[in-house]
């Protein structure tokens, strides 16, 4: 059984089980739109070098049966180093033991997404399935049948203590595991947070984790996002996350990929107010024959706004990485500050990357600037660091970790730095 028939089997199976209310018809509307639509393919301008069919013929099983010791694996993490809140799912399903809560404000709310449809009904029907564009495949194959997922909720005027780890887990030991984690993260005016996303795989079996976000952050608040990837083996991982700001918010934005067999980012911003600033970071060191694509759209919709990005590859082996950023200035989005760069370092003669920016401007009065450079290592401050008696994988290392480092200087927890600077060099 291939891809698209285990997904109409199992929402035939809970077509059968659901009780038909407005999120029955809501998952049922974004199954019809999978259907229409099916999985993304070549022939598509968005995923022309990044190719869906060897996922599709697998044959995946969504299941919360899992023998590991998820506590010890959780307590050996690399983020394991970070003081924070931590909410932990394995296959998709919560696992509450291995969750711990720091925080003593009573009104910022964290839990899983099916206990907040029941408990915090209100917020949850203003706010989910309302930004997420459904035509594209994934995100409605998502939205049909989606694994559990965390529900995060910051009050207006309140600011989280501390950062919010967010585990998925994923054990591939028994079978080929699908799981389709679903997030909601809510920060209202004034308020501000810090959400890392934390992804790990393991076991011998393939596995694909196709995850959405939806994140809205309302006027005045702030928002610290990183998104960490860390899955090993034979692991597909699709990630989109849709980012909608009011007027006068800040978010910083960083994605560190540094493992997976086949991974995809996409990143959506709509800065939907004024005086908005947008930060979108993004390191990934791919080796082997591992796949990055790296697809980000920010969408100036207002005037007098900032968005700067910058996304840097490190490619050993036969590694392949895709970089798509698009910027769109809409017509009334007057005063438009926006910038772009992509960077790329080949350590090897069979390592590919297919970069491309994009600008789309329909004001005038903006200042908007976007580029992209692919390379090697440059020779001269090789042979400078040499001829001072460093050896040639020293000196390489240092030149590496100073290309990452305007990266890893946008993370503002200190614990994070030093994990990205050991996993370079666990890499390199």
């Amino acid at each position: 059984m291939n891809l698209v028939q285990q997904i109409e089997s199992e929402f035939k199976l809970y077509e059968h089980q659901a009780q038909k209310d407005d999120f029955f018809e809501y998952r049922k509307k974004a199954f019809q739109t999978f259907q229409k639509n099916g999985i993304p393919t070549i022939k598509n301008e968005e995923w022309k070098y990044t190719n869906l069919s060897k996922i599709s013929e697998i044959g995946f099983q969504t299941s919360c049966i899992s023998n590991l010791d998820a506590d010890a694996l959780v307590k050996a993490g690399i983020l394991n180093k970070i003081e924070s809140n931590k909410i932990v799912f394995v296959n998709g399903c919560l696992f509450p033991e291995l969750s711990v809560w720091l925080e003593d404000e009573p009104s910022i709310i964290c839990t899983n997404l099916a206990k907040a449809r029941k408990e915090h009904a209100a917020i949850f029907e203003t706010h989910f399935g309302k930004y997420l564009p459904q035509e594209e495949g994934l995100n409605a194959m998502n939205s049909a049948l989606m694994s559990d997922g965390a529900f995060i909720y910051v009050p207006a005027g309140k600011r989280m203590k501390y950062p919010l780890m967010l585990t998925n887990i994923t054990d591939a030991n028994e079978s080929n595991i699908l799981q389709q984690p679903r997030n909601l993260i809510v920060i209202e005016k004034s308020a501000a947070a810090t959400v890392i996303e934390n992804y790990i795989a393991v076991g011998d079996n393939s596995s694909f984790t196709n995850v959405v976000n939806e994140i809205f952050v309302d006027e005045n608040a702030s928002l610290e996002h990183y998104k960490v990837q860390r899955a090993k083996g034979d692991s597909y991982h699709n990630n989109y996350t849709q980012i909608v700001q009011n007027a006068n918010t800040n978010i910083n934005q960083v994605t560190l990929t540094l493992d997976g067999q086949w991974v995809r980012n996409n990143l959506h911003f709509n800065m939907n107010g004024e005086n908005c600033n947008s930060l979108l970071y993004g390191l990934y060191i791919p080796d082997g024959q591992q796949f990055v694509d790296n697809h980000s759209r920010v969408d100036h919709a207002k005037p007098n706004c900032f968005s700067d990005e910058k996304y840097k590859g490190i490619l050993k082996d036969k590694s392949v990485a895709v970089f798509n950023g698009k910027i769109m200035v809409h017509l009334d989005a007057q005063k438009t500050n926006a910038y772009q760069r992509n960077q790329n370092i080949l350590l090897s003669n069979d390592a590919t990357v297919n970069t491309k920016p994009q600008l789309e401007i329909f004001a005038d009065d903006v200042k908007c600037t976007h580029g992209a450079t692919i390379g090697q290592l440059d020779e001269e401050p090789m042979f400078y660091l040499r001829s001072r008696g460093i050896s040639e994988n020293e000196a390489r290392k240092l030149l590496l970790n100073a290309f990452a480092d305007d990266i890893a200087e946008k993370i503002k927890i200190p614990e994070l730095v030093q994990i990205l600077e050991e996993e370079i060099e666990r890499k390199l």
